[in-house]
């Protein structure tokens, strides 16, 4: 008989990692804040050899209107409930950089001068369990700081000997499947650590081409431009020294779409932080998953899972206890994993054709354009080079006054070219345009310049790309006053000269996830980014859970074995 923990609706996500005591504040000064870690788990000191020390970062958030406050920064890390469990240390300087720290009692008191305001003054420190120390002997390290002309809130860190260190085990899934193509996600993880886990967090990361096809209520979906993640919290003790797997009536399916080929998922699991106290209301009830393109969203871009038919109930409770995101681990390391897809698909990039027309002496705004048609996405996961260049070349008796920030020189004086780069992806369907500023000086009846598309080289110019199918479309010309008929589009003079020297890219029909056209960064250098810097873009809807059936995602202990 399996074991099997679920949990219920409202997967609402606390921001987590930073926990603060609050210290009175004056009026007339302003309030700064010291973050570190919530919690630490600390590994056992082993029977021979050295302990392995965890980091403790602790900084200040010294803001840029801080003018006036004092330049010297004092941080006072209290060590009176750590005896016994654990010893703290300033953590080795770089080289060339003096000691911050010195013991004062049972304290260490460190200081950093030189403070400017923007600045994150802090101090690393490394945490050691003591020798004699057992599993699940804890204690807290506070800090305090100082600064003149300002209330500093303390940070609190609570330190445990021992914990849990979750695995996530490596899933065996198919490379290279069609487009359309479904397959199972057999997630599942061990605990090798010396504590339960008290919940887990789930976290899956699918790049654009790879949709998750269920959704749960105690997940969280957040889309951008090139990728979707879901966050989920699982309820439940993971006991250490034991092994789960995704129970049978919570399945995960991964469907590579219509306009996958390079594809990546990350798939991670950590233990739940420790609950803290919060004012909320509480739902719960559990049902069924709900296929994906049912589910809601937000103007923000996250989305809560599907509802299933089961109405949900609410009522308000005194102060209660809600997980935070990630607890602390022994072993971070192996918590995350990563596969590759490479899906059997093509995209077919194209060049548009452009037609200036004037008189010598005219200025011209018109912009260079390519495309592309699909079906793939053009998006290297491990790269952040140009999905695509642009090689530009100016007809004769034209000049260029003004050209994007995203392209560059490349020719002469004689000979006008110039590389342009796209951002790191090209959605299917998607336009990118580089705006140019011309002057014709000389109008030569049918002038031929030159546009191609292609991967970047090893010089910047355009080479094939080896999914691109049709080549003949890769390369368009650049016509000034053509005396027979004009392809499409075509350039209007202007009289005066207007700069415009960015790119921008823009979709020539809608892309299926539902995204808006994304506007091109201005600044950068010879590769700026054009089209790659959409916000976050939600999935459906705008509630996170207002009512229907309470989904969950559940896993249940494995027979035996580890993940």
């Amino acid at each position: 008989m399996r074991q099997r923990i679920s949990l219920p609706a409202a997967c609402g996500l606390v921001a987590a990692g930073l926990a603060t005591a609050i210290t009175p504040a004056y009026a007339a000064e302003p309030v700064l804040t010291l973050t570190a870690p919530a919690a630490l788990a600390l590994p056992l000191h082993p029977a021979s050899g050295s302990p392995k020390p965890v980091a403790l970062d602790v900084r200040l958030d010294y803001p840029g209107t801080a003018e006036g406050l004092g330049t010297e920064v004092t941080f006072t890390v209290d060590l009176t409930k750590l005896a016994g469990v654990a010893s703290v240390r300033e953590a080795a300087a770089g080289t060339g950089q003096a000691a911050k720290c010195k013991t004062v009692a049972s304290t260490l008191v460190c200081t950093e001068q030189g403070v400017r305001p923007g600045s994150r003054p802090g101090v690393g420190l490394e945490v050691t369990a003591a020798k004699d120390a057992k599993n699940k002997d804890s204690g807290e390290i506070r800090v305090t700081g100082a600064v003149s002309g300002a209330t500093v809130r303390s940070a609190v860190t609570a330190v445990t000997v021992g914990g849990p260190d979750l695995v996530m085990g490596e899933m065996a899934l198919k490379r290279d499947p069609k487009p359309g193509e479904s397959q199972p996600l057999p997630l599942a993880f061990s605990n090798r650590g010396t504590q339960s886990a008290r919940g887990v967090v789930l976290e899956l990361e699918a790049s654009r081409g790879m949709e998750l096809a269920e959704r749960y209520d105690n997940c969280e979906y957040r889309t951008t431009r090139t990728s979707t993640t879901a966050i989920c919290t699982v309820d439940g003790e993971f006991e250490a020294d034991a092994s789960y797997e995704l129970a049978g009536d919570s399945p995960l399916h991964l469907k590579a779409t219509g306009h996958a080929r390079a594809e990546l998922l990350g798939y991670g699991i950590y233990p739940a932080a420790a609950p803290v106290k919060t004012e909320q209301t509480q739902t719960g009830a559990d049902a069924k998953p709900k296929p994906a393109d049912q589910s809601a969203k937000d103007p923000a871009g996250k989305t809560p899972g599907g509802t299933g038919g089961r109405k949900l109930t609410a009522k308000k409770r005194a102060a209660t206890l809600a997980p935070a995101l990630r607890g602390p681990d022994l072993n971070p390391a192996d918590n995350r994993r990563e596969f590759e897809f490479a899906v059997p698909n093509t995209a077919d990039l194209v060049a548009e054709p452009l037609v200036v027309k004037g008189k010598a002496g005219t200025t011209v705004k018109t912009a260079v354009a390519v495309r592309n048609q699909g079906p793939a996405w053009v998006f290297e996961p491990r790269s952040t080079a140009p999905a695509a260049v642009v090689d530009v070349v100016v007809p004769p008796g034209v000049k260029v006054l003004t050209a994007p920030a995203a392209c560059r020189s490349a020719g002469t004086e004689a000979v006008p070219r110039y590389l342009c780069a796209t951002g790191s992806s090209l959605l299917e369907s998607e336009k990118a345009e580089f705006p140019f500023e011309l002057r014709i000086d000389k109008a030569v009846p049918d002038a031929r310049g030159a546009i191609t598309v292609g991967r970047p080289g090893p010089g910047g110019e355009p080479q094939r790309h080896p999914f691109d199918p049709v080549l003949a479309n890769n390369l368009a010309t650049i016509t000034v006053n053509p005396t027979g008929p004009a392809p499409s589009p075509s350039a209007t003079a202007s009289p005066k000269p207007t700069a415009s020297a960015s790119a921008s890219a823009s979709p020539s029909a809608t892309p299926s996830s539902g995204t808006t056209s994304p506007k091109t960064s201005s600044g950068g250098g010879p590769l700026a980014s054009t089209g790659s810097t959409a916000g976050v873009v939600g999935l459906a809807g705008a509630a996170l859970v207002a009512a229907g059936g309470a989904l969950f995602l559940a896993f249940r202990r494995r027979a035996a074995g580890r993940a």
